[in-house]
């Protein structure tokens, strides 16, 4: 997890400048978006780890978490996130979404 906050973070100072952000702002912006976006990442971790999660509990974690990884310019791993949320349908879709989150995560 980790990794996935360090290089969402750099991401975002990058996207943040792009709109003409201030150095201060930006600070701020990505102390918020990183505490959220652990606290997300959290939350969906301990989602795959239960076989018995619904699927739409999956989905509101993985819409949740898609939109701020798009807020904070990780627009990769939020589309991945995405492709396999219109997807989602059974236990081999949260094997796929382990892996996702495994290799961003290195």
């Amino acid at each position: 997890m980790q990794n996935i906050l360090r290089k969402t973070q750099n991401l975002a100072h990058e996207y943040l400048q792009s709109f003409g952000f201030e150095e201060e702002q930006i600070e701020t912006l990505i102390k918020k978006g990183t505490r959220d976006l652990k606290n997300e990442l959290e939350k969906l971790y301990t989602l795959l780890e239960n076989e018995n999660t619904p699927i739409e509990e999956l989905n509101n974690a993985l819409h949740a978490l898609k939109g701020l990884l798009f807020h904070l310019g990780n627009n990769a791993l939020a589309q991945e996130l995405n492709e396999v949320r219109s997807q989602l349908h059974s236990s081999e879709d949260i094997a796929i979404i382990k892996n996702i989150l495994k290799e961003h995560n290195q």
